[in-house]
């Protein structure tokens, strides 16, 4: 009996088709794998600016490589069990994609996941955006990690303080959430050498209620106040800070000059800010996370050699500034207008870029 010429015609299409899914999920299968591990949730100011920079390096990218995210939420208020839950969610994710590399971004995500990995053979670990010193994670001599280090532009905001106000010593106070990342964050501002001026008072506050009091008590007596980062404070009544509420409440009540260190800052109703830049954090993490896929595997000692970020981008709202009759010198607006960070009556709706 011979066969019927579809049926063959069939079989060798099915064939054919199987074929290529077998070859296709093989090449996939075959591919370097990224996971990138944030410890924000999605939609922060911050991540997206580092999202941004990540997948900027992609676009231009011609080798094949698999990358994944994994959004832990660790920056918002969670009770215990919620914290647990998110954590095993990462090793899980981390377990079922089983990366070449594990970008981890922030403190946080270092140090509720990240840091478990850093002497396994798999996977490497890039951290990203530590403020913290790496040895602090284990990150030491031996580890299987490499990364960014980040460091507060504390320079530049004297350079700042400077030019605003005429070279005079000044009084500095600092105030940040009580998190990995806020005290972190503390220990850069009380471990720089602020001469000629004054590091006075510095707090990490517990919540809205503990920020508040510092800013009318200890703050009081200080020219200059740092704001350094409250994602993750509780309000009183136990719910996450109104972010918005908080920074308006700052410009219209604190006493010394409100600076802020993340962009963000300005983005929520503040006036000034010098930050890390986000995007140009996610340009650099991800160009070493494909580096570090090509470093021989097995060997710590010839790992890239970790970086640590000296850029800044500058926030400003002049109608926040006018209010304290505070005048910038251009430079600073026209940075803060490249980086798209200007917040004005022609600019009211600048995207943000910070924290």
């Amino acid at each position: 009996m011979v066969p019927d010429a579809r049926l063959i015609r069939g079989f060798l299409v099915t064939l054919a088709t199987a074929g290529f899914v077998a070859i296709l999920a093989a090449f996939n299968a075959s591919k370097p794998r990224i996971l990138v591990l944030q410890a924000a949730e999605k939609g922060t100011p911050w991540a997206s600016g580092v999202d941004r920079g990540i997948r900027a390096v992609l676009a231009a990218n011609r080798r094949p490589v698999s990358v994944a995210w994994h959004w832990l939420g660790l920056t918002r208020t969670l009770s215990p069990q919620g914290r647990a839950t998110a954590v095993a969610s990462a090793h899980r994710a981390i377990a079922s994609f089983d990366p070449d590399v594990l970008m981890a971004i922030d403190d946080e995500a270092n140090a509720a996941v990240a840091q478990e990995y850093a002497r396994s053979g798999r996977p490497r670990v890039l951290y990203v955006s530590i403020d913290r010193v790496p040895e602090a994670y284990g990150y030491g001599p031996g580890a299987n990690a490499t990364g960014i280090v980040e460091r507060l532009p504390l320079a530049a905001v004297c350079d700042a303080l400077s030019a605003i106000r005429a070279g005079r010593p000044l009084r500095i106070a600092a105030v940040g959430a009580a998190n990995d990342t806020g005290r972190a964050e503390l220990a850069q501002v009380e471990s720089f050498d602020w001469a000629p001026h004054t590091l006075v008072a510095i707090r990490a506050a517990t919540d809205t209620a503990d920020w508040r009091r510092f800013v009318e008590t200890d703050a009081a007596t200080a020219d200059v106040l740092l704001v350094l980062s409250y994602a993750g404070l509780d309000g009183p009544d136990g719910r996450p800070v109104d972010e918005r509420e908080l920074a308006n409440w700052v410009e219209e009540s604190a006493r010394p000059l409100p600076i802020g260190l993340h962009a963000g800052y300005v983005f929520d109703g503040g006036g000034f800010a010098i930050s890390p830049p986000p995007v140009a954090t996610g340009r650099l993490a991800m160009t070493l996370a494909l580096d570090l896929l090509d470093s021989p595997s097995g060997h710590a000692s010839q790992l890239p050699p970790p970086a640590i970020s000296d850029h800044f981008d500058v926030a400003v709202n002049r109608r926040r500034l006018d209010r304290r009759q505070v005048t910038l010198p251009p430079i600073y607006i026209e940075a803060a207008r490249a980086a798209g960070s200007l917040v004005d009556e022609s600019n009211p709706l600048a995207v943000p870029q910070g924290r």
